[in-house]
């Protein structure tokens, strides 16, 4: 990782045409480290602060693992996040929970929530919230494609501010990316038995602890290609590897063949210093956040959401996109009121 993090703040320092040589800048200490974005133990993440005076664009890192292994405690110390100040841009490297503390729709939400976290504390972080990319390694990378091509998770009825706020980027990349999280469709893309592939147990797990019908609902919440479109952000991951393991160039096969179908922009190209450039590229831009919109507002006469909610998750009625099978009654109910009130009045 050592040796990872020193190549990669190298080719940032050339991709961004930097003056300063090698020697000069070198890894700097976190500005604010284990920031608590959530109330799990690991749901922190570390922050490197450029001196600017204009609010700086961000790069979130998500590290790799598998989702099974993978920390950021002793990684205080991060050359690439010193090329990044040096350019204006902000830099922070996520911890997240691992499959033997959450299922993975729920690491992904720990992913999705330090997002929202710091687009919320944007002004406390002068951060520039419309300017906000990702990339990562294998889990990490994965995750970066999940957010790019899943709809935005904001909820503009939460009572938490920061579960308002938007989770779209304008870029996200990464290394030896998986081109869904939706391991039963691994077996056809890797052409493994079910009992050769990769994390096929931890999908039965899954699937034992869930119902039929909140296992397929996750499903298609976690299928990035089933999710991607054109409205998606831009994208760059490296081609993979040979073989037909987690990392396998097979993944990326079928990621470019969707991309080509929906319309989706989508570089697959290796070198850091390819992904590097593509991101500051991005970053240098200031779009507005467009694309898949936020779940639509409750009306005011319903009052408020309830306070706590079970952790399953379905499709919505009333087009309230989707959440927990609590809020589904919730809306039910109001819906339901709604309708008869209208048949009062129409009697």
């Amino acid at each position: 990782m050592k040796h990872w993090t020193t190549t990669i703040g190298l080719t940032l320092a050339f991709a961004l045409g930097q003056v300063h040589s090698q020697e000069s800048i070198q890894p700097k200490e976190a500005d604010q480290k284990l920031v608590a974005y959530g109330k799990e133990e690991r749901q922190v993440l570390h922050l490197w602060l450029p001196k600017t005076k204009d609010p700086a664009p961000l790069v979130l890192h998500f590290h790799g693992g598998g989702f099974v292994t993978g920390d950021i405690r002793q990684k205080t110390h991060n050359r690439t996040a010193a090329m990044c100040n040096a350019a204006g841009i902000a830099y922070a490297d996520v911890e997240y929970r691992l499959l033997n503390q959450a299922m993975l729709h729920e690491i992904m939400d720990d992913c999705a929530l330090a997002l929202q976290f710091l687009r919320y504390n944007a002004e406390k972080y002068n951060l520039d919230k419309n300017r906000v990319a990702s990339y990562g390694e294998s889990a990490g990378a994965s995750a970066s494609l999940w957010l790019a091509t899943v709809d935005d998770i904001a909820d503009a009825n939460a009572k938490d501010p920061v579960r308002r706020e938007s989770s779209r980027l304008i870029a996200a990349g990464g290394f030896m990316v998986q081109a869904t999280f939706d391991v039963v469709q691994w077996p056809k893309i890797l052409g493994l038995p079910e009992e050769k592939t990769p994390y096929w147990r931890m999908m039965n797990f899954s699937k034992a602890r869930l119902s039929e019908k909140r296992f397929n609902e996750l499903r298609k919440h976690m299928d990035m290609l089933g999710n991607m479109d054109k409205n998606d952000p831009p994208m760059h991951f490296s081609p993979g590897r040979e073989g037909r393991g987690v990392h396998s160039q097979l993944f990326v096969e079928v990621l470019k063949r969707r991309a080509e179908e929906t319309g989706a922009n989508l570089i697959i190209r290796s070198g850091r210093e390819s992904l590097i450039q593509f991101l500051t590229d991005k970053l240098k831009t200031r779009p507005k956040l467009e694309g898949k919109p936020v779940r639509k507002l409750f009306p005011k006469r319903w009052g408020d959401p309830p306070a706590i909610e079970t952790r399953d998750y379905r499709k919505l009625p009333g087009g309230y996109g989707f959440g927990s099978s609590t809020l589904a009654k919730w809306i039910q109910k109001n819906l339901d009121n709604d309708a008869n009130k209208q048949k009062r009045i129409g009697k």
